[in-house]
């Protein structure tokens, strides 16, 4: 597809999905924000006209099904964001989103994440997610993917008197500014964690939007020549 004539991308519709898994069935691996995180960020996406669904602490038999059934509704043309916030990690390779009855969390033989392999570890409750994925991940074309964190780092779930995690309040503050495309807008987001962790959290982008045109969350006002020149983007899948 020639996107080189065209000023942005336009949708059939905008969907979202978010997760927040959160009451993990071990104490010591429960977290604070997600729920907190996914109602406000869905709350935020609803005014931005997106189509949300969203589910809290979800087993392992639930998440399959939800994307399972997710999956049956997505259309050629559709934006669509996919939000998941809780644990996760990585093995062989391959990064997962950890549901709330995973035995991977009390093994540290399976699980590539440092706060999960030293069980009496103080305030481990801070940490969601460290993301061992390679620099050299490759992501499929029309997708935008984002980790709260750079490789071999950890990501935090905020601190017990804000209502949300780290990422999430960022994100949160850029979500719905005007005339911000994606790559724009996560960029901010990014600046914003890394300044307030002091580079202990540098979130990770992998761009498979490259041959796309800048893609705007909230619809920006048209010039003179957008009703002239519009295309459609494949689906995409924009992932925390």
């Amino acid at each position: 597809m020639d996107t080189t004539s065209f000023n942005h991308a336009i949708f059939e519709r905008k969907v979202g999905l978010l997760i927040g898994n959160q009451n993990y069935r071990a104490h010591e691996d429960q977290l604070f924000h997600t729920i907190n995180d996914v109602n406000d960020i869905s709350h935020t996406l609803r005014t931005m006209n997106f189509h949300v669904r969203k589910h809290y602490d979800l087993c392992n038999s639930e998440m399959k099904n939800v994307f399972s059934e997710f999956s049956k509704t997505i259309r050629n043309g559709d934006l669509i964001i996919f939000y998941f916030s809780g644990h996760g990690c990585e093995m062989n390779g391959k990064n997962y989103l950890l549901p709330i009855d995973d035995e991977l969390i009390a093994k540290e033989q399976d699980c590539c994440r440092l706060p999960y392999s030293h069980r009496h570890r103080k305030r481990r409750n801070n940490v969601k997610y460290e993301n061992n994925a390679s620099e050299d991940t490759k992501v499929p074309k029309g997708t935008y993917v984002v980790f709260a964190c750079s490789q071999y780092q950890i990501a935090s779930d905020g601190l017990l008197i804000e209502r949300n995690g780290l990422y999430a309040k960022h994100l949160l503050k850029h979500l719905t500014k005007p005339n911000k495309d994606l790559r724009q807008l996560f960029r901010s987001v990014n600046n914003g964690v890394c300044i307030e962790s002091k580079q202990r959290q540098k979130p990770t982008r992998y761009d498979g939007l490259i041959d796309f045109e800048p893609i705007y969350l909230i619809d920006r006002p048209l010039n003179s020549n957008d009703g002239k020149k519009k295309t459609k983007v494949e689906e995409g899948l924009l992932v925390k």
